[in-house]
């Protein structure tokens, strides 16, 4: 059975989780942690996402993003395939790096944002990596206690849920931090609710669904650039990559992937995606037709 097409809602809040192919590491050295903040101060200044909370673990990362009008697709596929480059090119390996679909549970904000938050910043705890949240340095907790700053970090909305001054805020967030929640909680927040997709209380539930079923009734099809989008972020490549001469056999396939998409709901035709890619239209038909023999 197929996964669910994502959920998005402008303003919304999402725990995004990205882990390493197989659990891998990715990160191994603290070479790695700078080049991958240096990746994420780029994508938030330059997206209109916000990133609320993060915790970067060894195989894998977590975050608490609020999405801006655009889905956090194209985001996520900047930042995961320009660090997988620039990771797999440092320490002289290939292949992917990580799992193909990074998780984005939407969550009720009311209900579950302040335990999200406490969620992401206790993974190292709960991992027994350190003894407190204070005592690992990557994550948005010492922000949170006035410890640390990062322009690309909004950390003063999270804190205004606790007080009205930043004095009295730090003071209640360090007093939550230490109730530690219930393993039925902890679970909520790691796979979502009975939709994995969803996180919040039945009428909140309700409405987002009705919400996203009427956008997906309006009968719009989606651009070319949108299946493009989604398709390079399921692979983890860049755009720029389809479009070389040369290149591994995989792009081809992708290349045929994204064309059948758009044939099928009528955005392109295959000469129009031919032409995007620089390619002949005869040999992308030459690779949907292998694309669907190896799918039969």
């Amino acid at each position: 059975m197929g996964r669910k097409p994502r959920i998005h809602l402008s303003g919304g809040f999402y725990h995004v989780i990205l882990r390493g192919n197989s659990r891998q590491n990715i990160f191994l050295e603290q070479a790695d942690w700078d080049i991958w903040q240096s990746l994420v101060r780029r994508v938030f200044i330059e997206y209109e996402h916000r990133l609320h909370a993060f915790c970067w673990m060894t195989n894998h990362v977590h975050m608490a993003i609020q999405a801006g009008t655009d889905p956090l697709a194209k985001a996520m596929s900047f930042l995961s395939s320009q660090y997988a480059r620039r990771f797999n090119l440092r320490h002289q390996r290939t292949g992917h790096l990580f799992e193909r679909r990074y998780r984005a549970i939407l969550v009720q904000e009311d209900e579950y944002l302040k335990e999200l938050v406490r969620y992401i910043h206790l993974n190292p705890v709960r991992a027994r990596m350190v003894e407190h949240a204070c005592d690992y340095l990557w994550s948005s907790h010492p922000a949170y206690l006035s410890k640390q700053s990062y322009e690309w970090l909004t950390d003063e909305y999270v804190l205004s849920l606790f007080g009205q001054t930043r004095y009295q805020a730090t003071r209640s967030y360090k007093a939550f931090m230490a109730d530690v929640p219930a393993d039925a909680e902890l679970k909520k927040l790691r796979c979502g609710g009975n939709d994995d997709r969803l996180l919040g209380e039945d009428t909140w539930l309700e409405n987002v669904v009705e919400k996203d079923c009427a956008s997906s009734q309006t009968g719009a099809t989606p651009s070319l650039q949108d299946i493009i989008t989604a398709v390079c972020s399921a692979h983890q490549i860049e755009e720029a990559a389809l479009t070389l001469p040369r290149g591994p056999h995989e792009h081809a396939w992708i290349r045929a992937e994204i064309a059948m998409k758009a044939m099928d709901t009528g955005a392109a035709s295959i000469s129009e995606v031919a032409r995007r890619f620089n390619r002949t239209q005869s040999a992308l038909s030459q690779a949907i037709k292998h694309h669907k023999s190896k799918n039969l």
